[in-house]
């Protein structure tokens, strides 16, 4: 009789051992397919980045004349700019824009809350900067540091981006790796001495 409730201890202790292997090998790949995705987004918003960074910290460039307005737009979605972007002497204007979740690009990704980022130079036809995109927020401030409307007052941009990745991190959720990026530009030529 005692070598069968060994043998009953012996069982259940293996399963709960076998189960708790188990249980870490899910947990394991999980957190593999977790960074997987990560790593997929650090590198989409590493390119956007790259990208706005270099836009955005050169707006005014090449914009010499005091009663030309460097900004035309400000909104919290939607900036429009001067500049002269490949020093030839001839200004163009630059636009940012998110579009809305409906968007035909946006609608394509497998995340439901998928954005598209928007350039459009000199009034041409939209190109696409990041798909993947679920929030672009800009902010814009004053010499004294306040939030302001007023294009002639902005001196200082805050740019806010958070992506998100394609893919789920479970397969039943809706969950999606999420990376926020922040950026403070103050451009040369917004600066009024």
């Amino acid at each position: 009789m005692g070598s069968w409730i060994a043998l009953i201890g012996s069982i259940v202790i293996g399963s709960l051992i076998l189960l708790s292997v188990q249980q870490f090998n899910q947990d394991v790949s999980r957190d593999i397919y977790c960074d997987t995705l990560d790593n997929i987004a650090y590198g989409n918003l590493d390119e956007l980045k790259r990208v706005i960074e270099y836009d955005f910290s050169r707006i005014g460039l090449g914009v010499n004349d005091p009663s030309q307005a460097v900004l035309t737009n400000a909104a919290a979605t939607d900036i429009t700019f001067r500049l002269d972007s490949d020093s030839n002497g001839v200004l163009e204007t630059m636009r940012y824009y998110l579009s809305t979740t409906t968007d035909v690009a946006a609608a394509a990704t497998a995340n439901p809350n998928d954005k598209v980022l928007y350039r459009v130079v000199n009034g041409g036809t939209p190109a696409i900067v990041s798909a993947g995109l679920t929030d672009y927020r800009i902010q814009y401030f004053n010499s004294a540091g306040s939030e302001t409307a007023n294009l002639t007052a902005i001196r200082t941009l805050v740019v806010s981006l958070t992506l998100e990745s394609n893919y789920a991190s479970y397969a039943s959720s809706n969950e999606y790796p999420k990376l926020i990026w922040h950026q403070r530009f103050t451009p040369p030529s917004l600066v009024v001495y």
